[in-house]
């Protein structure tokens, strides 16, 4: 990594840290980075309301499940993020080209990944011209109060209502209905709790 684009990160991390110190507490150096015409939003506390903080995890005390990573957050060619408010998050990434919605109070435990793309074009030819426009992305949108489990993966076009509960480990692509406790590889439905 050249010594101008880790500077970058740093100035990105002071950035983010120091606009949004109200509402979010980030612990130890997480990456965030918005390139040019991408953004990614925090959704502020209510005025006069106790609301939590969102809470970012990149030091390894600060989830002693054990962290394998920072928390990185990275919107490109014109991805969106947006984080409710009292979210909280773990030694995860969340990349987008499309648009990742964090609702309200989610929870995402360690070492989580959360792609709304593919990276690379699935067609070899495509691939190795490697133009952004080939990469296949949906949106991703994870309802309020949501609890995803440590190392779960979370594939393009994934879309879990209020309450869902996702075990650790596992897969997820798809729609699930709110109240929806889904796990495995790929995930399946477990059962369904009233929220």
């Amino acid at each position: 990594m050249s010594l101008i684009r880790l500077l970058g990160l740093y100035a990105s991390y002071w950035y983010y840290k120091i606009r949004y110190h109200r509402y979010v507490r980030f612990n130890g150096f997480t990456v965030v980075y918005a390139f040019p015409g991408s953004s990614i939003e925090f959704v502020p506390s209510r005025p006069g309301t106790d609301d939590e903080p969102t809470v970012i995890n990149s030091h390894w005390t600060s989830n002693l499940l054990g962290l394998h990573q920072r928390s990185i957050l990275v919107a490109r060619y014109g991805g969106r993020i947006r984080i409710g408010r009292g979210c909280g998050i773990s030694g995860s990434t969340i990349y987008a080209m499309s648009e990742i919605v964090l609702g309200d109070d989610v929870r995402l435990g360690a070492n989580c990944k959360v792609m709304d793309n593919d990276f690379h074009a699935l067609d070899p030819g495509l691939r190795r011209q490697g133009r952004p426009e080939d990469i296949p992305r949906r949106p991703i949108h994870i309802g309020d109060g949501c609890f995803i489990g440590t190392d779960c993966i979370l594939l393009k076009g994934t879309t879990l209502g209020a309450g869902c509960v996702v075990g650790a480990g596992s897969v997820v692509t798809g729609t699930w209905p709110p109240g929806s406790v889904i796990a495995g590889n790929p995930a399946r439905l477990i059962r369904e709790q009233k929220i």
